[in-house]
């Protein structure tokens, strides 16, 4: 009987954010699989994880490089569901941990998709959101009342995203470390620069809660930043 995969959020980045129930199914698993950005880097989400399951554990590293390539991205994919697809087929449970949530701009639900298709018993397990801990952090909500919400992937530089500034009340623009430069102008060109506020690395010790964008270093900006664009004021 094959085994099953789990896609485990494990939140933005405080061990202490992973939930009970993703504590549970990674000390439960067979096989917990660590995704890398480059086979010679630490996983981030392991540093994060590794507290919520014994050493010893049997760990699945899965590449999955820095990049825009649709070709390179699939590849990785492929091969990642490759190794997965062994381990389920020796009956083996297979947790992996994905940062923030699985199904929030996660690489997770590719895999997921595939292996569900195919018939793998799958479940997700939800984890806090980057948007909503940096929410948090700052003190400020992301909706109240009627306000509308859009969520955007930033560093795909969205081509929409003036009309997008104008017609939703609070903006989470994530994933913006290479296109913090050409946000600022347009925040400002809108008349929204004190409308926002920047986290990075959001309940991480290195932690950074930025509201005066004129501050921010945009060339050492960390991957892991999060921008809040709230209409009526963050302060």
């Amino acid at each position: 009987m094959a085994g099953k995969l789990y896609g485990v959020g494990i939140g933005p980045g405080d061990p202490e954010l992973i939930t009970i129930k993703a504590r549970r199914i990674l000390a439960e698993a067979d096989v917990v699989a660590v995704p890398k950005t480059a086979a010679e880097k630490a996983s981030f989400a392991q540093t994060i994880a590794e507290g919520a399951f014994e050493k010893g554990k049997e760990l699945l590293e899965l590449l999955f490089p820095m990049s825009f390539d649709v070709e390179v991205l699939e590849r990785s994919w492929h091969e990642a569901i490759g190794q997965i697809r062994e381990k389920l087929e020796l009956g083996k449970t297979v947790a992996f941990i994905t940062l923030g949530d699985p199904t929030v701009y996660s690489t997770y639900m590719y895999i997921h998709k595939q292996l569900y298709q195919e018939g793998y018993d799958t479940e997700i397990i939800p984890g806090v959101t980057s948007f909503c801990a940096a929410a948090a952090r700052a003190g400020i909500s992301l909706g109240e009342n009627r306000e509308t919400i859009a969520i955007v992937p930033s560093a795909y530089e969205c081509n929409n995203l003036e009309n997008i500034l104008k017609s939703f009340d609070n903006i989470i623009l994530m994933k913006l470390s290479k296109s913090l430069p050409k946000l600022k102008e347009l925040l400002k060109s809108e008349g929204l620069s004190e409308s926002a506020v920047l986290v990075s690395k959001c309940g991480l010790e290195d932690e950074k809660i930025t509201y005066d964008l004129n501050l921010s270093d945009d060339e050492k900006i960390s991957y892991f930043s999060t921008m809040l664009v709230k209409k009526g004021g963050v302060r």
